[in-house]
Parts: C-alpha cells; structure tokens; sequence
C-alpha cells in the first residue's frame, strides 16, 4: 500500500486562498556582512544552501493537487528537484539604500511560486552600501509557519563564522513523503471529504453554540452580558492590487525590555502598543482615524515545548488596539488586559469561522477569497489588520562565515487587510518588516518610523517615573535625627 501524505485542515487554507491579488508565501530579508570572510560572495551562498536546505526532506517535496480542488492537496517529491530553480541572483538598484532594496523585495514578493516545484526560493541581493549584501528567503505558509521559520534560521546559520555547518535534526531528515495516490484512491477520498463535510461541519457550528450556552450559563445573576467588539474600517480594509510594499527598521531589545519590566507587560503587548500609536498618529494626520478602536489579529502559537517541526500549529486572536485612547500608558494596559484573555481563549480551544473554513476544499476556499466584500471583511473577520511576533537567536550568527547584522520578515496581506506588521527578535534587536498594499499607504515609510518614535516616548516615561531625584528635591529633604544616647539607670 502506497504511502501516503495530505495537507492537513491548517495547511489547506493557504492553498484554497490564494487568487492573483493573494499570495499566500512569506518571506525574510536578511542583512549580512561579509567584511570578516575573504571571497565570500554568491557561489559561496549558493553550496551552503544546496547543502543546508536543499537536504531537508520538505524543501524537495511538491504539492500534488486534486482535480477541481475537490480534496487536500498531497505533498510528493519534486522529481525534477534542481537548486539553480530555487537560488538566484539580483542586484539592488543605485544608490542601494534602505528605500531601493525593499523596493526590490516587494517587486521580488509579488510573484506566485510555481505549484509545479518545490514552494521556496531565495534570491542572493548584491549592491547594498558598504559591502553588506542581502538575501531574500521566500517560503509557502502551507509548508510552515513563523515559528518553523525561526527553526530553519536556528539550522541554516552558525554561533561563530568558522564553525561547521549544523547535522540535520532527526525529526527533519526522517520526514517521510508520501507518493501519488491513484486516481481512484484520490476520488474515493475526496467523495467521503465532501459527504462527510456537512455533518463535520454541524458538529462545529453544534460545539460553538453549546460552548457559548455553557458560559451564559455559568454566568452570575446579574453579571453583564459580553458584548461582541464592534469593527469598523480604516483606510487600507478595502481591495488591494497585485503589487506588495514592504518597509522595515530596528528596535533595540534593550529598551524594549526596560519598558515592558516597568509597566509589567509582556514583549507582544508592548508591540502591539508601538504599532497601535504609530497607526493612530498616520492616520490622524491624514484625517482618517477611525472614533471606533481597531483591533488586529495576533499569532497565537499552539506548538508544545520541544517541538522543532517545520510546518504550521498557530491560531490567531483578535485584540484590541485601543486608539481610540491618547494616553499612551493607557493603551498599552488596554491592549495588555484584552491580549492575556484573548491568548487565553485561543488555547483554550476557542473555535469561530476559522475552524469551519479550515474543513473546506480548496476550491471552496478559494470561492470564499473571491465572495466576501473587500470593504466587510474587518467586521466579518473580527480585526482590521495582523501582528505578530517571534523570537530567534539572542547572540549573533553567521552564515556560511558571513556575519548576520539583522532580519527582517515579510507576511501576508489581502483584499479587507492591507498591512500586516510582523516582527522577530534577533540578538540586541526586535526586526520589524511591515508588508502593505503600497496604493493604500503613500507615506508608508512614517509607520516603521513612528514605532520607533513610540518606544522612545515610553523610554522617556520609564526615565522620568524611576530616575533619580531631582535637585531640588535633594535639597528640601531634611537629614534624618539621630536617635539619642540612652540614658544610665
């Protein structure tokens, strides 16, 4: 019997939903300094990726589709597998700053990967200033999530510039594919997928409805009842073109933490805080912010401890952003507050329309990327934009002997959500790459810019709360009495 491997329910959503506006890949753009390693150049990156990804087993596999999208896709091998297919070369145009390379990683984004091959490629970037050089890693989300991608990195770079490259995790080199099931088999499969659907489909909507009776019924009398948060659309929750944007900056860990200690919250809350001020600020100065707060999807990763697969075990819950408030440090407790229950929810098992749309076919997946209203996705969805935040390595790394200055990822946008703000903490920094609909944000670049504004105005809080005493303060304090000698008896 023929071994055989589907996409599961998590994975299939990435493949029903694309559509020629819609990718569904992510992407990383890392900076690397060569100075330290003579010679160093593309022929040297391309035989350390041949030998690092080109080994693992799930960077050689394909996806093989069903007829008519009927059923999940299956991963097989890629039997005309071939490197030169996945690791190319470009130069960045003059004068090969910031703004020009992520033009050219939003020009290099905008294209779908071929389904016939092996869904990841990665483009060697030459022409940056001062001798630095780049790489762009494109990967399809139905291969892994944001924390598979961490892991790759773990893997693909080095502690020191002259160490040894890293053995293939067992857990990754025993990845088995499957083979091309026969027609039959895959007609059999899809038929009891499609005849099993509404029933599978009952049960969830069943098990969403009892839950939410158990709660009305565990409530105390008199308790309020839970209203549904009420969404409404900014600017960039409408229909977006072909063509992606992406800015980028840095965060220093060191301020991020300073700031996330003082008020006791964690490293995400404290970004969502930095992107929600940053948003509210763009849009009041174009005059388009909304009375209603917005509220944005997070990542929620449902991985156990120990887990190194690469694939996708994440959710999302929506959160407020709260900027319908003007003070910052109420902000950031609002978003704190909602954030610790609404990551609660999502391990708990909390089930929506996400779970049902997670059953269908691709081609029902796909009919819905094309049935919803641009301008009704953010209410239907619940949140009008995504963030999200990983964690990588916390000393620096090298590849192939090249020093890694700093790494920046590229996520998913789409009709109703034109920007997507992701995030990855790598050594003394926080990389924020933010992907947008470009004709949605013509001052794109003040986003980046005002997040760093942000963390600087709640530095300047943490300084003035917990800095020394002034002078004058000093100066009226009076010095403590010394106690008086005992008397003898």
């Amino acid at each position: 019997m023929k071994n055989i491997r589907q996409l599961t329910s998590k994975e299939v959503i990435f493949v029903g939903g694309e559509t020629p506006n819609i990718y569904q890949h992510t992407g990383g753009l890392i900076i690397l300094d060569p100075s330290d390693a003579p010679g160093w150049g593309f022929d040297t990156f391309r035989k350390h990726t041949a030998s690092q990804i080109g080994g693992i087993p799930q960077f050689r596999w394909r996806l093989h589709e069903v007829p008519l999208g009927l059923d999940l896709p299956y991963w097989v091998e890629d039997e005309d597998f071939n490197i030169d297919r996945h690791v190319r070369k470009i130069a960045v145009p003059s004068p090969g700053d910031e703004a020009a390379l992520a033009e050219l990683v939003g020009y290099l984004y905008s294209k779908h990967m071929d389904r016939n091959h092996a869904l990841w490629e990665t483009w060697f970037i030459e022409g940056l200033k001062d001798g630095h050089c780049a790489v762009f890693h494109k990967v399809h989300h139905c291969l892994m999530d944001g924390q598979g991608a961490a892991k790759l990195m773990e893997y693909m770079f080095e502690n020191s510039p002259d160490a040894a490259p890293q053995s293939l995790p067992a857990e990754l080199a025993d990845a088995q594919v499957g083979e091309i099931p026969e027609p039959w088999r895959q007609a059999i499969t899809a038929a009891w997928r499609l005849y099993s659907l509404p029933v599978k489909a009952g049960l969830e909507i069943n098990d969403i409805f009892v839950k939410k009776l158990w709660k009305k019924l565990k409530k105390k009398p008199g308790q309020a009842k839970a209203s549904k948060p009420v969404v409404t659309n900014a600017p960039f929750n409408t229909n977006v073109g072909a063509e992606r944007g992406f800015v980028y900056g840095s965060l220093p860990i060191a301020d991020i933490k300073a700031v996330k200690n003082h008020f006791g919250v964690t490293v995400n809350d404290l970004v969502l805080a930095l992107v929600s001020g940053s948003l509210r600020d763009y849009l009041l100065q174009h005059l388009e912010l909304p009375d209603i707060p917005l509220r944005t999807f997070i990542a929620v990763s449902l991985r156990q401890e120990g887990d190194k697969e690469f694939s996708n075990k994440v959710t999302t819950a929506a959160v407020t952003l709260a900027t319908d408030l003007e003070d910052p440090v109420k902000r950031l407790r609002a978003i704190a507050a909602d954030s610790g229950a609404a990551k609660k929810g999502a391990r708990g098992g909390g089930k929506g329309s996400m779970e049902i749309q997670q059953m269908l076919p691709p081609v029902l997946n796909t009919a819905l990327a094309y049935a919803y209203p641009p301008d009704k996705i953010a209410s239907l969805a619940g949140a009008n934009l995504l963030v999200s935040n990983v964690r990588a390595s916390s000393s620096k790394m090298f590849l192939a002997g090249a020093r890694v200055e700093s790494i920046y990822p590229m996520s998913i946008v789409g009709p109703g959500l034109g920007i997507n703000v992701t995030c990855i903490g790598y050594a003394r920094e926080i990389g924020v790459g933010i992907t947008l609909a470009p004709e949605l944000f013509p001052e794109c670049w003040k986003i980046i810019e005002g997040m760093k504004t942000q963390l600087r105005s709640y530095r300047t809080l943490t300084r003035k709360s917990s800095g020394p005493r002034s002078t004058a303060s000093k100066r009226n304090k009076r010095p403590a009495r010394k106690a008086a000698p005992a008397k003898r008896r």
